[in-house]
């Protein structure tokens, strides 16, 4: 069996509004994993059934959570990804648990998508109200200048990108052969879909989740690959610097 060690980066852009965190790899984790770092931040390696994974876990504030995975096929016959199929669990401080949503990436397009509508459409409607009021305590009698169109499409796919805050990449040690893994599939928008990996191939991007308030202690990963669970826990949100 080859061995194709990862080196998973968790290179994350800074937000002048929202922090940007990373989570940490707990002391203990569900069967055997390898700690991984890129540029002194943190990821996690599991290997099983023909699959060469690594994931790590990052936040921007506390509910928008990012669950990188790197997949390589190192079997001799092709499966299928489901981003869908993750499963992430948030325990509190009394470990008591929650199931956190899990977007698939068409989901969380539209979620997003949504979700943008209504705070643009927020922000118009209020500095509308704001120009009315001015216009009224100063006495003026010119209507307030038309608000400006709501958000397009494109404008909203950019914000989400950046709120994804996609800027990773996946840097590889030298496999036992003494050649690099191939570079992996990546999705332009980054957001993880139904992807057949074939052996030899890999494939990287995010899966979205929703943190849910209070269940944000540790976090159980669960990634189904070739039909088994890789299996991570996260704790310890640290802002990135």
């Amino acid at each position: 069996m080859k061995t194709a060690p990862v080196l998973f980066s968790l290179f994350f852009g800074l937000s002048a509004c929202v922090s940007t965190y990373y989570y940490s790899p707990a002391a203990t984790q569900p069967g055997q994993k390898e700690a991984v770092y890129t540029r002194g931040l943190p990821g996690l390696r599991s290997q099983q059934f023909g699959a060469d994974l690594t994931a790590g876990l990052s936040a921007r504030g506390e509910k928008d959570l990012s669950l990188m995975v790197y997949i390589y096929n190192d079997s001799d016959s092709a499966y299928t990804f489901y981003p869908e199929d993750v499963k992430v669990t948030g325990y509190d401080a009394f470990n008591q648990s929650k199931p956190l949503r899990v977007f698939g990436a068409q989901e969380y397009i539209r979620w997003k998508n949504t979700r943008d509508i209504l705070i643009a459409s927020a922000v118009v409607i209020g500095t509308v109200a704001a120009v009315v009021a001015v216009s009224e305590a100063t006495g003026g009698s010119d209507r307030p200048s038309r608000p400006a169109e709501h958000v397009s499409r494109a404008d909203r796919w950019a914000i989400a990108l950046d709120w994804i805050d996609f800027s990773m990449y996946a840097g590889f040690a030298i496999a036992a052969n003494n050649q690099p893994p191939p570079e992996p599939s990546m999705p332009e928008d980054g957001l993880l879909r139904t992807h057949t990996i074939y052996p030899g191939e890999a494939i990287q991007g995010i899966v979205k989740i929703r943190g849910k308030a209070n269940f944000m202690q540790h976090l159980l990963v669960e990634v189904p690959v070739n039909g088994a669970y890789h299996k991570f826990v996260f704790e310890h949100r640290t802002p990135v610097r």
